[in-house]
């Protein structure tokens, strides 16, 4: 069965060769993430022709609060999303696996575009779809709803072409106003990037994550050239952070927060356009600003994002896509 040994580096480090340059990855599919969700429990699958890997599975497993396993392959598999067959074939292959673990599900959501014809596709191989019939800002586990810029054969100053002009004139005011961005892979940039992050949660009412996953990111992708955390002050004061991430053929903005800065100063532009700057130096096709909760400016995420990428629109996921083991715990779970 092709599970990779996890006490066997050589095996970790060819699944990672795969996954890191592999179409159809992303961040959370590398071995590395698995360093930063150290509370969940690892599976590595994959399938092969002639003595080389073909598709991957990284799965993350977790207890629910009835004990049984929730099994959770965040944005992938590293696979055409699109061939249902193929990622059959991959669930059968971890399928075993995850039974051993007592998993009642495997949640999937790769970033393959909505159809109709696809998400019929996959409800008749069997699989539960989750996407339109759920209007909650919060009911999938990652946005359905993306902006996210074409940067592939651009510098910056391709990319800034493409935002509307006032977004150009907000950005160009901030450096001019003396915003500045320092940043680095450093864990020792986490201190001040966690604290706005912290803040911005605060002011919110919103959860966040402790500092420690944060040293766990930096620990995980310091060095490998995946990882750039961006600080922007003013007048010598940190004022906002962000934390991006490269992989493939993208570039992530993962995480941000702000003080309660001055508006005038546009630290929150200044900043996109320094982690935008990254992106088109690191090669890349995409710089994913994230998700957004609708299609319109009633969304505040949307008002500030879509004027990066106004003529693109915004992108629909097809959603989490289910493979049920145990269909008691997961009508308990989804409930």
């Amino acid at each position: 069965m092709p599970i990779v040994n996890l006490n066997d580096q050589a095996e970790l480090d060819r699944y990672e060769a795969f996954v890191e340059k592999a179409p159809f990855t992303s961040v959370t599919q590398s071995v590395n993430w698995g360093k930063v969700k150290n509370n969940w429990t690892p599976l590595y699958v994959y399938l092969e022709d002639g003595g080389a890997i073909t598709a991957a599975m990284s799965v993350l497993m977790t207890k629910d609060p009835n004990g049984d396993t929730f099994a959770y392959c965040s944005k992938g598999p590293v696979a055409d999303p699109s061939d249902v067959g193929l990622i059959q074939r991959l669930v059968a292959e971890a399928k075993p696996a995850l039974l051993e673990h007592n998993a009642f599900l495997l949640r999937m959501d790769p970033e393959v575009l909505y159809s109709d014809e696809l998400n019929k596709a996959y409800e008749d191989a069997g699989f539960v779809v989750r996407n339109r019939q759920f209007t909650g800002d919060h009911d999938t586990i990652q946005p359905r709803y993306n902006i996210v810029l074409d940067v592939e054969g651009k510098d910056i100053d391709g990319v800034m072409a493409t935002m509307t002009g006032k977004t150009r004139t907000k950005i160009r005011h901030g450096i001019k106003a003396g915003v500045t961005v320092e940043s680095g892979d450093s864990i020792d940039l986490v201190p001040d990037f966690f604290d706005c992050y912290k803040i911005m949660s605060e002011i919110h009412g919103i959860t966040y994550r402790p500092q420690a996953y944060f040293e766990r990111i930096a620990e995980a992708f310091g060095g490998t050239g995946h990882l750039k955390i961006f600080i922007a002050k003013y007048d010598g004061e940190v004022q906002a952070s962000a934390l991006a991430l490269t992989f493939g053929d993208k570039t992530w903005h993962v995480f941000g927060g702000s003080k309660r800065i001055q508006n005038s100063l546009m630290v929150p532009y200044v900043l996109q356009y320094e982690m935008i700057k990254w992106a088109t130096e690191q090669g890349v096709a995409r710089y994913d600003m994230g998700g957004v909760w609708a299609e319109d400016n009633s969304d505040g995420l949307y008002r500030f994002k879509h004027p990066f990428a106004p003529d693109r629109g915004v992108l629909e996921y097809l959603g989490e896509i289910d493979y049920v083991m145990n269909q008691e715990a997961y009508e308990k779970f989804t409930k």
